[in-house]
């Protein structure tokens, strides 16, 4: 079992720099900074994995578009939701994690991620 922990670490610790040097998402935030579907964009690239609608990471975030997950938290109203996701609430960390996201990326990603109103 000790081996098996001391690869793993081991591939941990050379894989780590790979990612660092590979990871630049002032760049991707960037290149879709006024994008029409940038809120969608910061979705896919940060948020997915908790909020999906079937996710990969099970944590009781509130799924895309779910109108039970999300009641109650719209009745807090938007300030409140963007307090928490700036702040971390739960198991989500502070800014959602997208820490180089602009309070307006963020606010456009949690809009996109509340169910949708029907048109009139």
């Amino acid at each position: 079992m000790r081996i098996h922990y001391t690869i793993y670490t081991l591939v941990f610790l050379l894989l780590q720099p790979v990612y660092a040097e590979t990871h630049h998402p002032q760049e991707f935030l960037q290149s879709i900074s006024g994008d029409k579907n940038e809120g969608k964009e910061i979705y896919n690239h940060f948020c997915v994995n908790c909020h999906a609608s079937k996710p990969l990471i099970p944590l009781g975030a509130p799924r895309i578009g779910n109108e039970a997950d999300w009641k109650v938290r719209l009745q807090q109203g938007m300030k409140v939701l963007f307090e928490h996701t700036n702040e971390g609430l739960n198991a989500m960390p502070p800014r959602g994690g997208c820490f180089e996201c602009t309070d307006k990326q963020l606010k456009r990603a949690i809009k996109y991620m509340l169910p949708k109103q029907p048109k009139s």
